[in-house]
């Protein structure tokens, strides 16, 4: 295959943490990988970061942003414009909540044939805030515009496409998410003193890990020994802690890891529990799996992995379902098998990427 010029379009790229700033990472180092021309667009609403360098291959240009409350990612007018300047192959861009998409499509609407432009929405229902929530109700009408425009729309689980179709009327293909390679080398290990429930991820309130302490509580009041193990960072941490601390639950923070770290801190858990509001696809609950640690996972959005072995669906607002599920412990060793991030970008580069490319030429033609 012919080498591709690809530009990534997205508000969060490392060092920022965060599930889509992974996925970015892992789909960009990845088509570099396979010999493709990768540059990654992004946002740094902290100016504090590098604007222009190479990572493994992936040129990164990094643009003032505005995002209050973590939300809304508002591109500066530089970003537009050096958007606008871009030429590529394929320009995919991720995530229609945050506004650097409906801002870049509306500064190019007028010449979006002139390339192939996909779309990933990462649509889950709705905003994770009250601001936000009301957001969507003008934005909406807009959003769905920007879905219907592009040529191919990727959605990452079927939970996701049928939220797309319901919501923008559009439709889409279906590739999930991978687990990097580092992934398939760990085994499960879990602890044989007491039950180790951990959450991996940033910590917002519609994570809702408040209730994974609340779980472990009533756990503690049935006379079983517990902790609650947390990696990662975000504004409920401190909320979080003081709820810990209130019920006597004992929890064991870190920071972002390094990846060895956290595999080794998940490989020894109990159970990774994700009672989250709004996933399109938890990446850590496929880690988890391709590991063998079982996992607790909410409705509706867990249902993405029912079929999976020692997967448990939870309402996620109910501390006593989770501790209920935690409660059934299991010793039997079982791993779900989920693509690597090479064969993820394989099939998007075969199913999204030149479909796309070939539909284009013959509009072109005509």
């Amino acid at each position: 295959m012919e080498t591709l010029k690809i530009t990534q379009v997205t508000h969060a790229f490392p060092p920022y943490h965060g599930g889509l700033s992974h996925v970015v990472e892992m789909l960009s180092k990845n088509l570099v990988a396979q010999g493709h021309e990768v540059e990654v667009v992004t946002l740094d609403p902290s100016a504090k970061l590098k604007k222009s360098e190479y990572l493994e291959g992936v040129k990164v240009k990094r643009f003032y942003g505005i995002a209050p409350s973590n939300c809304y990612f508002v591109p500066s007018p530089t970003a537009i414009s050096y958007l606008r300047s871009v030429r590529a192959d394929v320009i995919h861009a991720h995530n229609i909540g945050a506004l650097l998409v409906p801002a870049y499509w509306l500064a190019i609407r007028n010449k979006i044939d002139d390339f192939s432009f996909v779309l990933s929405p990462h649509h889950h229902l709705a905003g994770s805030t009250w601001h936000t929530k009301l957001f969507w109700k003008p934005y909406g009408p807009l959003a769905g515009r920007i879905v219907q425009s592009a040529r191919i729309v990727h959605c990452v689980s079927k939970y996701e496409a049928k939220l797309v179709k319901e919501k923008f009327g559009a439709n889409s293909i279906v590739i999930q998410n991978g687990v990097a390679e580092d992934t398939f080398q760990c085994s499960w290990n879990p602890p044989s003193d007491c039950l180790v429930l951990t959450y991996a991820g940033r910590l917002e309130k519609y994570k809702r890990v408040h209730n994974i302490i609340k779980a472990a509580a009533i756990l503690l009041r049935l006379g079983h020994k517990v902790a609650v193990r947390i990696i990662g960072e975000g504004p409920e941490l401190q909320p979080i802690l003081r709820l810990s601390s209130r019920l006597g639950v004992a929890v064991q923070h870190y920071d972002f890891l390094p990846r060895k770290d956290y595999l080794e801190l998940l490989s020894t858990s109990s159970y990774f529990v994700n009672p989250s509001r709004y996933e399109a696809f938890s990446i850590v609950t496929a880690e988890a799996r391709t590991i063998g640690l079982p996992a607790i996972v909410s409705r509706p959005w867990g249902e993405i992995f029912e079929n999976s072995h020692n997967v448990l669906l939870v309402n996620g607002d109910s501390p006593s379902e989770i501790a209920q599920a935690a409660a059934k412990t299991t010793k039997s060793q079982s791993r779900d098998t989920f693509m690597s991030w090479g064969d993820v970008t394989k099939r998007l580069i075969r199913e999204a990427y030149v479909p796309s490319l070939i539909e284009r030429s013959q509009e072109t033609r005509h």
